[in-house]
């Protein structure tokens, strides 16, 4: 069982993405995330993202493409879309 919650995940997902969490946090995340289908889809979905965006910077993106791929992230794991 997850010593973290899935809210906890989602409120330290940052720094952990960031290498920014703490030795003991970041345990307790990967943990939660190799039990936690819901939040390893949340993680797995945002590490790409980042990763678009990161090499988007070298190329414009089709006009719609972000607000797409966003809203398939966010129906992917059940939350409401940032309107």
């Amino acid at each position: 069982m997850p010593v973290i919650s899935c809210d906890q995940v989602l409120a330290e997902l940052s720094k952990f993405l960031d290498d920014e969490a703490a030795v003991s946090l970041r345990r307790d995340l990967e943990a939660h995330l190799a039990d936690c289908r819901t939040c390893r889809v949340l993680y797995d979905s945002t590490l790409k993202t980042l990763r678009i965006v990161i090499d988007s910077r070298s190329f414009d993106l089709p006009e719609g493409v972000s607000e797409r791929m966003i809203a398939s992230i966010m129906k992917k794991v059940r939350l409401p879309s940032p309107d």
